[in-house]
């Protein structure tokens, strides 16, 4: 709902625009169903990505293609398959030295986090030149109900959003006018603030820190096993990997292996790891994804969620 709202917010700002340009294997399929869910007269258009970042020299091309036909683009402050943060400042400079009047906008619905944390709020802090950006934190935070947070740039593009009239008050930014879509009535931001409240901002980058400290761990342990093959370098929250039956193998042959890994863990029900197809490094592999949100996971219980990993491997390969 909140990259709908953004994408509401743009649609309304540039009216005559139709093109949307969007990343490449990486994307979440809330951006790209909007324009459905929206039901607007627009045309989607995929760049392609060079390591789960968009590819800027084609970002360049399109936006050169298209012309000031461009509505809206679009990226991932870490992407949900690899927790990948885009080139934030560099994606801005590419998009305004084209056209300056497109919507820029990031769904930072798992980075958005990395502002509580001194040592990688750098990755984020161009967030603030985009014209919106949503963000999840019961995705990254303490959060144990669905939250899902839109920001702007300028509060007057919230204004395009509203209705003529609010249901109880007519305040400029009452609640009320962004119906049929409730927005903030329930008042769900105060779990939220809550959190950060009682938490408080070091606590929350301290957690943050953690979790990208077990990603590096998990990633260290495979990255020491010829029998893995780890897919993402730049880690921050997620990892994946493959398990390799023999050096030799083929990569659909991999996968297939890795396809049934995925089949006995579920029926197993012992670890889980999240598995989905995506292209790496120009081959699509299906591969295993671990994801750090818990951060009370110790290295003895990722070794040995590692090791169920290669027993299952094993013997999937030789049957």
């Amino acid at each position: 709902m909140s990259n709908t709202y953004a994408l509401m917010a743009a649609a309304r700002k540039y009216p005559d625009k139709k093109i949307v340009i969007l990343p490449n294997n990486i994307g979440h399929y809330s951006l790209s169903y909007a324009t459905e869910w929206l039901n607007l007269d627009v045309k989607v258009v995929y760049c392609k990505t060079k390591q789960y970042r968009l590819d800027q020299v084609e970002l360049k091309r399109l936006l050169h293609f298209y012309g000031e036909s461009v509505l809206f683009v679009g990226v991932y402050a870490c992407d949900s398959m690899t927790s990948t943060c885009e080139d934030l400042e560099g994606v801005y400079h590419v998009v305004k030295e084209v056209e300056n009047d497109i919507w820029l906008h990031a769904d930072a619905c798992h980075g958005f986090a990395l502002s509580f944390s001194d040592a990688y709020r750098s990755k984020v802090t161009y967030l603030r030149h985009y014209d919106s950006c949503t963000m999840d934190p019961h995705k990254v935070m303490w959060l144990p109900y669905t939250l899902s947070v839109v920001l702007m740039k300028n509060a007057d593009d919230f204004g395009t959003l509203s209705r003529t009239n609010a249901l109880i008050m007519d305040d400029p930014l009452s609640f009320g006018k962004t119906t049929p879509f409730i927005g903030s009535k329930p008042y769900d931001s105060l779990k939220l603030w809550m959190v950060m409240k009682t938490l408080g901002v070091h606590e929350i980058g301290e957690m943050v820190e953690a979790r990208i400290s077990n990603a590096d761990l998990f990633y260290a342990i495979l990255n020491s096993d010829i029998n893995f093959y780890v897919g993402n370098d730049d880690i921050l929250f997620s990892v994946i990997f493959q398990y390799v039956p023999d050096k030799d193998a083929e990569i659909e042959q991999i996968n297939e292996v890795n396809r049934s890994i995925y089949r006995k863990m579920l029926s197993d029900g012992e670890y889980y790891f999240h598995g989905f197809d995506i292209m790496v490094n120009g081959s699509k592999r299906f591969v295993l994804r671990y994801n750090s949100g818990n951060i009370d996971v110790t290295e003895k219980e990722l070794r040995a969620a590692v090791n169920y990993i290669k027993k299952l491997g094993k013997e999937i390969a030789h049957e």
